[in-house]
């Protein structure tokens, strides 16, 4: 085979594709080396450091994930592809815009901080040094974000691809070498504020290019749009981030910290496949955006079957070669996490489904119901695992957390009929592609006993992809104009 025959013709394949499957693929492989570097340097990191330095690590990474949204009002993952559509003739300006905004509320968190230090510091329970580099964090890192949001709404992928790339290198590398240098009890601090550094450098610079570009304009314009907007949506956020971890913490508190450990493993087989949901809907979110403001819902419709296509396929693969993944990423003493595989694997895939009806409805500006679709079905998890953990184990968080996520998709979907879009998707090929994918996941924790029927499952699985090769590439085509 000539390898060079090989590069040139993929090569021309990808240049032929369409900027949403270049941006699609360019987002997968910086995700997948995010993730990578992130499993990579895990191990890591907690052999340099000591336990409880190592616990301050996590700690502020919590903190960081529920801050963020609070303080920044999360506008680069909900309002902003809105006010790409809605002020296209000032996009410039509308960035600069909520940037003030986000600093506005930045500024008066961190006062607050400050005021009742006495009585909050405590609740954080973190160092001063290591609050004000989340505040500064905060402060700098939407503009960053903005402009990143603003290269994938156009499909310009290459320069952002390639800065996130950078920052998480020279992050993870400037994390490692401060804490080799670093006495133990000071390894802590060095490495957050180490980690920080590269994002909050990068985040100045766009902040500082952001505003000498639009300091003319008037920084208050889009306050009230945007604040309407994204404040019924904080809830949502926060939600979702309920929703993803509280299993964990049950888990801990009604059966175990080693159960935790086993679930959290297999909990990462799974979120494989959350990585290429993340990275397309990154890129298909603006595209949507574009084909609403034309009414192009046919076009729509087909992008969407197509992705559900991907994900149900993606799907089924996880959780069929769950056992081999599991082995890879742990010692056999770990094996029964294999069981929750498939139930986390489908989550994902009714993760693709519930976002692609609410990418409808955040073009509509339906931010309320949304929320409450979310609070609904964080509350749904938390009262099943409360319930369902001390009798079946941690194996039931996997289920709770489906059964979560099947709830948000059919609220979703129930509520594009309400609003007048619900034509816009089949409903009838969503409905049958969705019943196959979660009972054949499902009945794939039969199987794992005997590797022959669940190796004949996979070849079936491969012979239907090379079938409907056609179909699985025309996402990689140019979508209708």
């Amino acid at each position: 085979m000539n390898i060079k025959k090989v590069l040139q013709k993929n090569l021309t394949k990808y240049k032929q594709m369409s900027p949403v499957a270049k941006a699609s693929i360019a987002l997968v492989f910086v995700k997948f080396l995010q993730k990578g570097i992130s499993m990579i340097s895990g191990p890591i990191f907690t052999r340099i450091m000591p336990m409880d330095e190592y616990g301050i690590v996590s700690t502020f990474a919590s903190w960081q994930s529920v801050l963020y949204i609070v303080f920044t009002l999360n506008m680069s993952a909900g309002v902003f592809n809105n006010g790409m559509v809605d002020f296209k003739d000032d996009r410039d300006g509308f960035s600069y815009s909520i940037m003030g905004l986000a600093h506005f509320v930045t500024f008066c968190w961190t006062a607050i901080y400050f005021l009742f230090y006495q009585w909050l510091q405590p609740i954080v329970d973190m160092s001063l040094v290591l609050m004000i580099i989340l505040f500064l964090y905060c402060f700098v890192t939407p503009a960053y974000n903005y402009w990143i949001g603003r290269e994938r709404f156009v499909f310009r992928y290459k320069a952002p691809c390639t800065v996130m790339s950078l920052v998480t290198v020279f992050s993870t590398l400037l994390g490692i070498i401060i804490v080799l240098m670093l006495a133990d009890d000071l390894k802590a601090e060095g490495k957050i504020i180490a980690t920080e550094i590269p994002a909050i450098a990068v985040g100045a610079f766009f902040t500082v290019k952001l505003f000498l570009n639009n300091r003319h304009k008037k920084i208050t314009k889009y306050w009230k749009y945007a604040f309407c907007f994204n404040a019924p949506l904080l809830v949502h956020y926060l939600s979702m981030y309920v929703l993803s971890s509280s299993d964990r913490i049950m888990i801990t508190k009604l059966v175990g910290a080693g159960d935790t450990a086993i679930y959290n493993v297999a909990y990462t087989v799974a979120s494989i496949i959350l990585i290429f949901e993340q990275s397309i809907d990154a890129s298909y979110a603006p595209w949507v955006y574009q084909k609403m403001e034309k009414e192009e819902y046919k076009s729509i419709d087909k992008r969407g079957q197509q992705i559900l296509m991907l994900f149900g396929g993606a799907t089924l693969l996880c959780a069929l070669f769950a056992p081999e993944i599991m082995s890879v990423l742990a010692p056999k003493s770990y094996y029964s996490g294999v069981y929750v595989v498939p139930a986390v694997a489908a989550s994902v895939f009714f993760t693709t489904l519930y976002s692609l009806f609410m990418r409808v409805e955040l073009y509509c500006k339906k931010t309320t119901i949304i929320t409450i679709a979310t609070v609904m079905s964080a509350l749904i998890n938390i009262v099943l695992n409360y319930i369902l953990i001390p009798k079946f184990g941690f194996v039931a968080a996997g289920y709770t957390t489906l059964i979560s996520y099947v709830f948000l998709s059919v609220f979703h979907g129930f509520n594009l009929y309400r609003i007048g879009l619900g034509k816009i998707y089949n409903m009838r090929n969503i409905i049958f592609l969705s019943l196959a994918v979660l009972l054949v996941t499902l009945l794939i924790n039969l199987v794992y006993d005997y590797t022959l029927i669940r190796y004949f499952f996979i070849s079936v699985l491969v012979v239907v992809a090379v079938i409907k090769r056609k179909n699985i590439m025309s996402l990689l085509k140019k979508p209708q104009k």
